[in-house]
């Protein structure tokens, strides 16, 4: 019979709920007061960064296509 490691049957032991409510109602009253704009603000600039990110990715991976075309290890 295989037996599970230890650690895995701890998954089974966590509630529910992913966070406590209390701490996380003060990181948003906390965040509110850091930044003063409104919830639309907040949520086109995270869509952004997350847009931005793998565009970057890609631009960087064009470039540097682009100065090495027949491969690092190969001389031109």
């Amino acid at each position: 019979m295989f037996l599970w490691p230890m650690h895995l049957w701890s998954i089974a032991a966590h509630h529910g709920e992913s966070a406590d409510p209390r701490l996380l109602g003060w990181i948003k009253h906390l965040f509110d007061q850091v930044i003063t704009v409104g919830p639309w603000t907040v949520v086109v600039g995270l869509g952004l960064i997350i847009v931005a990110i793998p565009v970057a990715v890609v631009a960087a991976y064009l470039f540097q296509r682009g100065r090495y075309p027949g491969g690092l290890g190969k001389k031109t």
